[in-house]
């Protein structure tokens, strides 16, 4: 028989019991499904959503039948619009016996815009508790965005007779006068509602958008703020408030609308319109690097609003300013192209929208230095409109102009550019006759043909020219520059 040495058994023992140990600790370290459900919900009340919903993700995978988390899972989805998500998770605690489950699943349903399915469980759950109010209640709502407004009036009625003072059906009762058009009757009874509870948030978001559609921005603004303090996880309220706060056009109001449009993206980060809203505040605040972020993320959220395609272009071509002042002329040029792609997809989606749109393509490559395709998109912008085209015409000359001073030898091809030139700020005159710009910009080139070709006839062109500008604006800078180019250099010796 083998002998083994005493030391070698002791090492194997030890090696065995560590292993043994290690595998003990990390079987207690790992926490347990309850345990990160508990942690989930301080996520919650902390308003770290993200934490909240990894922590229940984890718990579920732990014990998949914790209902509890099931149903948490499930607001914390459906406070952030992600109602797909929520309905699942829903439908589980409800299998589950959660006894919150059904009524939540209804109400997101609603959210949802899934009217059918919530009118159906709220009468399946109203069978069970025919004098529940709260129930009632929402089903008038349901039916209120069905448009049956006939069985919303009875539902919310309903609930009256069974408690006169049942704030939310004097506000349901508001929605359907509202409806009707019946604007004292409405107005009558949003008071009621809020003189019978204060702190209705249904009551202050739907005043709110009584006040917003008939233009009272101000007015809109006080009742989304206050929703937004009875019902600080919804985002619908921090939207709101910031629309109101924008359509004011006060720039005092200008910081409390984009934290309004801050906070509804952190609320749910997967919101187009939340997103798209926060890119115009940061636009309009020429915090240009920002709203091409925020144009990104509502873009890549809902890719088929031609329009927002057309607004992210515009805002990429005033960042790519910015940068070109700044003389990052690389990261300026992505942004050029990042423009041209936009306005792309804005033709390929709305082709009856081009003249604005072949526009700006063109000026998108102007500003890019490539001047034969700004050359083409003026043209075809041209085309489809020559009577309103005064800027194409400039711009279009401009872009000759610009090709030929990229050749730099005094060749017939780049004459021939200038004159093209020449050409289009002609064109432009005649469309604007009162301008003097198009005026000046002939005149700039009638003095550089004349003086970089030698040619006299151009010289003469460019008096008269100046003479013109003269009789229109008697003190004009340009036409006094251009005589002082123009006289006969004077060596000092």
């Amino acid at each position: 028989m083998r002998r083994i040495r005493i030391g070698s058994l002791a090492t194997i023992i030890w090696v065995a019991a560590w292993a043994l140990g290690c595998a003990h600790t990390s079987e207690a370290a790992k926490p347990k499904a309850e345990d990160l459900y508990q942690q989930a919900v301080a996520a919650d009340l902390s308003d770290n959503p993200d934490l909240a919903v990894d922590l229940l993700r984890q718990a579920i995978t732990a014990k998949p039948k914790l209902k509890e988390a099931h149903f948490l899972l499930g607001r914390v989805y459906s406070d952030r619009g992600m109602y797909d998500e929520a309905i699942g998770h829903l439908k589980v605690a409800v299998d589950l016996k959660h006894p919150e489950a059904q009524r939540l699943l209804a109400r997101v349903y609603h959210r949802a815009g899934q009217l059918d399915e919530a009118e159906n469980l709220f009468k399946s759950l109203l069978q069970k508790s025919p004098n529940d109010a709260d129930l009632r209640y929402r089903l008038g709502k349901v039916m209120l965005d069905k448009g049956d407004l006939n069985s919303a009036g009875e539902a919310f009625r309903q609930v009256l007779q069974m408690d006169p003072n049942n704030a939310a059906a004097h506000n349901g009762l508001a929605n359907l006068y509202y409806r009707r058009r019946m604007m004292a009757e409405a107005m009558s009874e949003y008071q009621k509602a809020l003189q019978l509870d204060p702190n209705l948030a249904d009551a202050h978001i739907d005043l709110g958008n009584v006040y917003f559609e008939t233009g009272k921005y101000q007015e809109a603004a006080q009742y989304f703020k206050r929703y937004t303090e009875l019902a600080p996880r919804e985002v619908a309220g921090y939207f709101l408030l910031a629309k109101a706060y924008q359509m004011q056009r006060d720039t005092l109001l200008f910081r409390e609308g984009m934290a309004a449009a801050e906070k509804a993206v952190r609320l749910d980060p997967h919101n187009d319109g939340a997103w798209y809203m926060l890119a115009t505040f940061y636009r309009d605040g020429k915090q240009y690097q920002k709203a091409v972020e925020a144009f990104r993320r509502a873009l890549s959220l809902s890719p088929v609003d031609p329009d927002r395609w057309f607004e992210a272009g515009q805002t990429y071509v005033k960042a790519a300013t910015a940068l070109q002042e700044a003389k990052d002329t690389v990261r300026a040029k992505e942004y050029l192209d990042s423009a041209i792609v936009c306005y792309e997809k804005r033709c390929e989606l709305d082709p009856t929208k081009v003249e604005d749109t072949y526009y700006v393509m063109g000026t998108a490559y102007y500003l890019s230095g490539n001047y034969d395709k700004a050359i083409e998109w003026y043209q075809k912008r041209i085309k489809v409109n020559p009577r309103t085209a005064y800027g194409v015409y400039m711009n279009l000359g401009y872009s000759y102009s610009l090709k030929g001073q990229k050749l730099k030898a005094a060749s017939a091809e780049a004459k021939s550019l200038y004159l093209q030139a020449v050409d289009a700020f002609s064109e432009a005159r005649k469309l604007a006759p009162d301008k003097v710009q198009p005026l000046e910009a002939i005149a700039q080139h009638y003095v550089f043909i004349g003086q970089k070709f030698n040619d006299k006839t151009f010289i003469a062109k460019a008096k008269a020219t100046i003479a013109e500008i003269r009789k229109k604006d008697p003190k004009n800078r340009m036409a006094y520059e251009l005589e002082q180019a123009m006289k006969p250099k004077i060596e000092v010796w």
